[in-house]
């Protein structure tokens, strides 16, 4: 029997999980040595604190935060003390790949969208509060080899009441890590405030729908990058002039990015659909979020849309 597409993709993210190092690079892979170029001449060092490139590694790693961010997809009301669930979800956000930093800097991105699968358990717990929930996940960026393991706990501040007008509040914080790449060292941390409200429907099933707002810092280091990776170092020797062409892009500080996003849930028996849309501002406040036309390092990066379904089953 052949497996639907999305099982494969699951299956494929799972299994890259076990592999500290990739052996092939996919489509969607970070290429950042095309990013900086090749070195002025063999031996040289290559300069990676033009503020152009500078603007263009900050775009790109700004935009692929929001793809591997913190899922949200549920609505304020946790599981209870005793409750566990299991889900899948899809989602697909939006990219500037037309830009030169997502040309270069990703293997060979073509889509602006970028999709990703991912399985998430998630416990509700009395400890240390009431209505408190925890949950842990693998998210997979499709056609690649980064995936990303997520954490994240939720605390429900009102809940409970949908007998009442009184609309359902919880917070939460998130945290992903980014694996899968040598290239850069990824940390996304996600806090978010959700409002929602439950109805039920014909006395058969409900509909929660759900509003709020998060705030994504992205934690970005980059990890040592050979521009030219088709020459082996190693073979010219310790006095080898290609050991100049490992460089280190600077540090940065976190990226900021705002989201809103708005969802419904719909719940029967143990069974859950949910769908959401999600907007990403673009990073800076200026009027232009594109930049300043390169006195000073900005994010590139457009408005990003993400929207997600997922399927899950609650005890």
């Amino acid at each position: 029997m052949r497996r639907p597409p999305y099982i494969r993709q699951l299956l494929l993210g799972l299994g890259l999980a076990c592999v500290a190092t990739p052996a092939f690079a996919d489509r969607n892979d970070l290429t950042l040595e095309r990013l900086i170029g090749p070195p002025a001449s063999p031996g040289a060092v290559n300069d990676v604190t033009s503020i152009p490139l500078q603007s263009a590694y900050r775009s790109l790693v700004s935009e692929l935060g929001v793809v591997m961010a913190p899922r949200l997809l549920s609505p304020a009301d946790t599981l209870g003390y005793s409750g566990f669930a299991f889900t899948f979800d899809s989602t697909h956000t939006s990219i500037n790949n037309k830009a030169d930093y997502w040309q270069k800097g990703v293997k060979d991105v073509s889509n602006n969208f970028l999709s990703t699968v991912s399985v998430t358990a998630r416990k509700g717990l009395w400890a240390p509060f009431p209505s408190f929930e925890i949950g842990a996940g693998l998210t997979y960026l499709v056609d690649s080899s980064i995936y990303a393991l997520n954490a994240y706990a939720k605390f429900g501040i009102q809940e409970g009441y949908h007998g009442w007008i009184l609309p359902s509040i919880a917070v939460r914080g998130s945290v992903a890590r980014l694996l899968g790449t040598n290239q850069i060292d990824m940390t996304v941390i996600s806090t978010d405030l959700t409002i929602s409200k439950s109805f039920g429907v014909a006395g058969s099933f409900k509909l929660d729908p759900y509003i709020g707002a998060n705030l994504l810092i992205n934690i970005v280091r980059s990890q040592v990058i050979d521009s030219t990776p088709g020459i082996d170092a190693y073979k010219q020797g310790g006095m080898g002039l290609d050991l100049n062409s490992n460089t280190v892009f600077p540090n940065q500080d976190s990226i900021l990015r705002w989201r809103l996003f708005a969802g419904i849930r719909w719940v029967w028996s143990i069974v859950s659909i949910t769908g959401e849309f999600a907007w990403a501002f673009c990073n800076d406040t200026a009027t232009n979020c594109r930049g300043d036309g390169g006195t000073k390092i900005f994010d590139r990066s457009d408005g990003q849309a993400t929207i997600s379904v997922g399927a899950g089953l609650a005890f």
